[in-house]
């Protein structure tokens, strides 16, 4: 790696794998459920690593037998083990004079005054990075792993030995003690973490990375700082991140170095995704680093111009050979963010990841335009000597499912939350839960604190959920889709369509309420003449008969090729998941009178809000259904607070 430059971003750049025979080889990851896996591996595919925390194998493959796991496994996902490597950016030479910590200390608020008596002892934070220098008189590593490959880590007794230099410097610009040419980290008591995934040529894998998450859930990290980034999104990385997250870990990284002047949005992954404190760059006047990535998903804003920070001297080549070299990039910016984090966490142990995140956003000193902004997210972060409770969104997926979380809901008086126009029901205050299917939208929620003061703001979402190529995702019946696909509760057809106009029979109906209501669905013989043992539904139609959930025909069939209707689909879910009717309310529907069938069963469906008829203001019971209105008949029926 060449160090003449003072710029440098740890930049993963995806190789694109070149064209492969049939039965060469290459490394794959797959996602899928436990008895998935196992199932593969029964077959005589080897993995080369699992992961606890997350569904994920390694495994070597040819790309026959890629595609048939594909064939046999429509459940399992296949991500490529991505290749990465490093990226500088050549700037101009460095200037004469250096900056030292009290100028940039004072910027962020972050001088031992100011910080006193906090100096983030006791929190774990870990480095994921090059590895750090261990033998380096300023840094105290307590501890560490090397993700990647035994023959690529470091050699001797510390295997996550920093050989490339990276690590080193985000590691002293979080957490060096003072030395005497001015420099210090911003946390120097933290207890200081190396997880060695990129090796010294400069390179890495999705599972060396992957790896080293797992290993920082598993030792109880507290903070987890990427100086790292890649311009594709990475499902395996995504999903690691987010298992971290939900164990309450602080994940901070770099927003990239990709800005070339066009204003496009370009900030980086794992900064992207939500889950996720993304750190643009800013010199000592507060004015962004020229080439620092922008986006909507820029959280902060730190120094990263021309910083001085810990080197290994062994490859310190700036012609003084002590330690210390100057580098800039979001690489810089992303440790001083997790070092006021781990200073505040240090001060709050019980402190909540999304708590912090809000404390963060508060204290930043406001950049640009009014709000957040692309450039500089919330703004410059700052230690904040007192800290003032605002709400804060933050949101975090998984495949389908989304849910957002209101940091201080306590401080609000109104909270509203819309996804493309569509407003989502709140589960309980400052919490939100709903289902989408594959794509990018766009969102905004709205509070009004206790203090008078409107907070606004656009969401961004990416889902990686289930895909069909005939349902839109701003389809009125999409979510509910999303919801029971997610669940596997109902399918799609050949050729990934789920043919949503396409009516729902009586065993289908029976059979996808079945599973959502946990009947047993063991194919076996009937009561009914027409439904034989080797019907795929004969097991949840016998099981509903049992429970009294539902009757055949006055001839002593089930007719299950026959279309459901609405009347029937409402008898059966007010029985299947006991849906109150309160008999004192009159029916709103002219077409539901005492004497229907379905009278009860209708306004108990639409008195539970899963229903509210036709705009004619009819219900239609004896009405066929199609597999969208049932989808949204059996989805508010199983979980009404999640579909009001």
């Amino acid at each position: 790696m060449r160090k003449l430059a003072v710029v440098i971003a740890l930049s993963f750049g995806l190789l694109l794998p070149q064209h492969a025979h049939a039965s060469d080889q290459a490394d794959w990851l797959l996602q899928g459920s436990e008895a998935d896996l196992q199932a593969i591996g029964q077959d005589g595919v080897e993995f080369t690593k699992k992961f606890k925390n997350a569904p994920l194998g390694e495994v070597k493959l040819t790309q026959d037998e890629v595609n048939e796991i594909r064939t046999n496994y429509p459940d399992v996902s296949i991500h490529p083990n991505l290749e990465y490597g490093v990226a500088e950016t050549p700037v101009a030479p460095p200037p004469s004079s250096q900056i030292t910590y009290p100028k940039r200390f004072n910027l962020i608020s972050t001088t031992p005054e100011v910080i006193a008596p906090y100096t983030g002892k006791g929190v774990r934070v870990a480095v994921l990075d090059s590895g750090i220098d261990v033998t380096h008189s300023k840094l105290n590593v307590k501890g560490g792993f090397c993700a990647l490959p035994k023959d690529t880590c470091a050699p001797g007794q510390f295997p996550y030995n920093d050989d490339l230099g990276h690590g080193t410097h985000v590691a002293g610009i979080l957490s060096a003690a003072k030395a005497s040419n001015g420099t210090m980290g911003i946390a120097p008591g933290i207890d200081l973490y190396a997880i060695k995934s990129i090796n010294s040529r400069d390179s890495g894998t999705t599972v060396d990375i992957v790896s080293g998450i797992e290993w920082a859930i598993n030792n109880k990290i507290d903070i987890l700082n990427m100086s790292i980034t890649t311009n594709q999104d990475d499902p395996a990385l995504k999903l690691m991140l987010e298992k971290a997250y939900s164990k309450g870990m602080i994940i901070v990284a770099s927003a990239g170095n990709e800005e070339y002047g066009d204003n496009k949005d370009s900030v980086q992954y794992p900064a992207k995704y939500p889950t996720v404190i993304a750190v643009t760059a800013v010199n000592a006047y507060k004015e962004r680093f020229l080439e620092a990535s922008m986006g909507p998903e820029v959280e902060l804003a730190a120094p990263g111009v021309d910083i001085i920070s810990t080197y290994p001297r062994d490859l310190d080549d700036d012609g003084k050979k002590d330690g210390y070299y100057e580098l800039s990039g979001t690489s810089m910016a992303s440790p001083h963010v997790s070092g006021i984090a781990a200073l505040l966490k240090e001060r709050f142990p019980d402190i909540t990841n999304i708590r912090l995140r809000s404390i963060l956003a508060n204290a930043a000193e406001d950049l640009g335009a009014k709000g957040r902004d692309r450039q500089f997210g919330y703004g410059l972060v700052r230690y904040p000597a007192k800290v003032e409770e605002i709400p804060m969104m933050t949101q975090y997926t998984q495949k389908g499912r989304v849910v957002f979380e209101l940091s201080n809901a306590d401080k609000t008086t109104t909270r509203q939350l819309k996804i493309e126009g569509r407003t989502i029901s709140e589960q309980s205050p400052g919490k939100w839960e709903t289902y989408m299917l594959s794509g990018t939208y766009k969102g905004k929620y709205a509070v009004m604190t206790k203090a008078g003061k409107q907070i606004q703001e656009d969401i961004i979402l990416t889902i990686d959920g289930t895909k069909y190529k005939d349902v839109n995702g701003l389809k009125w019946y999409a979510p509910q889709i999303a919801y029971l696909a997610e669940k596997k509760w109902i399918n799609g057809f050949n050729g990934n369509v789920f043919k949503p106009e396409q009516k729902i029979t009586r065993a289908e109906a029976v059979a996808i309420m079945g599973r959502a209501s946990g009947l047993n669905g063991e194919k076996r013989n009937t009561k009914f003449p027409d439904v034989s043992r080797n019907n795929f539904a004969s097991g949840y139609i016998q099981s509903a008969l049992d429970k009294g959930l539902l009757g055949g025909f006055p001839d002593g069939t089930f007719r299950p090729d026959q279309p459901v209707t609405r009347g029937e689909m409402a008898l059966l879910l007010q029985r299947a998941f006991e849906i109150p009717y309160d008999a004192k309310q009159k029916s709103p529907f002219p077409d539901v009178t005492p004497n229907v069938s379905s009278y009860e069963a209708a306004l108990a469906l639409t008195q539970a809000g899963v229903t509210q008829g036709f705009p004619d203001g009819t219900f239609r019971p004896q009405e066929t259904m199609n597999r969208a209105t049932y989808s949204v008949f059996l989805a508010g029926a199983q979980n009404p607070k999640l579909f009001k």
